[in-house]
């Protein structure tokens, strides 16, 4: 054992931390309680500070190693591609200036960089637990009670205040795009339609893996004019970053080419997940992944595979709810990729929690539970130890992608979308099916609500005070 970043009175104490949102995500979900936006956001900060608190000298590489290389690159207006290591950061410099901003409150306030370095992903989760409510709202769901779920969800709670991962920023630009198309409805504006492809384009310029959430927005806009304005809203925003890297951070030109082919180059390595890891828990290499030809190429395979799986999805829950279609796309391309980072669990957690199925809320309790073995037990381990260890969450690794599977909301793949009401003049509604009362008598209130889809149940409705 070895207690240079973690001792075992810290790690209980995280341990306990996560049992108490654990607890109360079973408990709010049980007594259906519907906290206020404030108190959400309150427990949200409380949780993740605190474990801030007590884990803040665990050291993740990324955070230690890339990411302030990259912050101290855009400080002095080097691109971070260029001058960092193979696979050390890959993306256009969005998140980079964050972290540039850190970098300078660190070194000139004199606040650890492992401090302030997490305070960014803190931050952004906390707007992720508004859109959580936001999202929640618009597809019918009880709002309060969802947002409050995610803001104690230990895999949130993790990501962003041990690992302060870039995750949080990269879902609330995405979740926005979602909030922004879902919200207008089936009349959304060309204006609108395109300010979602910029947050959307924004998210990908942090990191490119928000793209698999394309799809799904693909299919929440209602025509081919508006997803033809939102694509061109995400390219410009893209594009106008790409070719402003020679101003923002000094990119010679001549480089751009070679910039552009490393947004589809940098992976992870191959091995800490699921079939791979298994694979190489069993049959270990001498050389490391990133270097045998064996599992580069097994690596490269493997994310194609789970690429055609990911677009597999789509194509089954096409009709589904765009939240559903969200949670179905990240699931399967986390089911089957070779490649894996602890905080890609957390892809999925807000559209599943949103918009839960039946087992969705367990698989958060799951995941949050094998993410918390990586990131507090695990750092106390010696190497070998922590092989040996590593080798058995491999083995865990298959039971969790199977209760992911089993999560899906496999009893959703048809949505009806609400319908739009008829233009002023009209005393009727489109109908969109549904039975008819019988002549002469009275329509009850599930006929007419089968008949007229905009009459909202009661438990619907917003509480009084805006609690959801």
């Amino acid at each position: 054992m070895t207690y240079s970043q973690l001792n075992p009175g810290q790690c209980a104490a995280a341990l306990v931390l996560l049992a108490i949102g654990i607890a109360l995500m079973l408990i709010a979900q049980r007594r259906d309680w519907r906290p206020s936006l404030a108190l959400a956001i309150y427990t949200a900060l409380v949780l993740r500070l605190v474990m801030l608190a007590v884990a803040w000298r665990t050291q993740p590489y990324d955070l230690v190693n890339d990411f302030k290389t990259a912050g101290l690159d855009v400080l002095h207006h080097q691109d971070p591609i260029l001058n960092t290591r193979q696979n050390g950061w890959g993306s256009l410099p969005v998140y980079a200036f964050v972290l540039a901003g850190a970098l300078w409150t660190s070194v000139h306030l004199h606040i650890s960089w492992l401090i302030i370095a997490r305070i960014p992903a803190i931050l952004s989760d906390l707007g992720v637990v508004v859109l959580v409510g936001v999202l929640a709202r618009a597809a019918g769901e009880r709002a309060a009670l969802r947002r409050f779920q995610y803001a104690c969800c230990p895999l949130a709670i993790l990501v962003s205040g041990v690992h302060g991962q870039a995750e949080p920023f990269c879902l609330l630009f995405s979740l926005a795009a979602f909030a922004v198309i879902l919200r207008a409805g089936p009349h959304i504006s060309g204006r609108r339609a395109g300010a979602a492809g910029i947050l959307f384009g924004l998210a990908i310029a942090a990191q490119t893996w928000p793209a698999v959430f394309g799809p799904a927005l693909l299919l929440a806009v209602p025509t081919w004019r508006r997803r033809a304005q939102f694509t061109a809203g995400a390219a410009a925003i893209l594009a106008l970053l790409f070719v402003s890297l020679p101003l923002t951070v000094g990119t010679p030109v001549a480089k751009l080419p070679y910039i552009f082919t490393q947004f589809f180059e940098t992976r992870p390595s191959f091995g800490t997940w699921g079939w791979g890891g298994l694979w190489l828990a069993v049959h270990p290499t001498k050389l490391p992944v990133w270097q045998d030809p064996l599992w580069l190429t097994a690596g490269s395979i493997g994310t194609k595979v789970a690429v055609v799986s990911a677009l597999l999805a789509v194509w089954w829950w096409r009709r589904a709810h765009p939240l559903d279609v969200a949670t179905a796309t990240t699931t399967t391309l986390l089911a089957i990729t070779p490649s894996f980072g602890t905080q890609y669990l957390l892809w999925q957690a807000p559209s599943a929690i949103a918009r839960p199925a039946r087992l969705s809320i367990a698989l958060q309790i799951v995941l949050g539970v094998y993410a918390a073995m990586f990131y507090l037990p695990m750092q106390m381990l010696t190497h070998d130890n922590w092989m040996m260890a590593n080798a058995l969450m491999m083995l865990i690794s298959l039971f969790v992608i199977a209760l992911m599977i089993a999560a899906l909301p496999w009893q959703r793949r048809h949505w009806r979308p609400p319908a739009a009401t008829a233009p002023p003049g009209r005393g009727h509604h489109r109908r969109t099916g549904g039975p008819t009362p019988a002549r002469g008598a009275p329509a009850g209130r599930e006929d007419l609500r089968a008949a007229v889809p905009d009459i909202p149940r009661i438990d619907d409705q917003p509480e009084p005070g805006g609690a959801g």
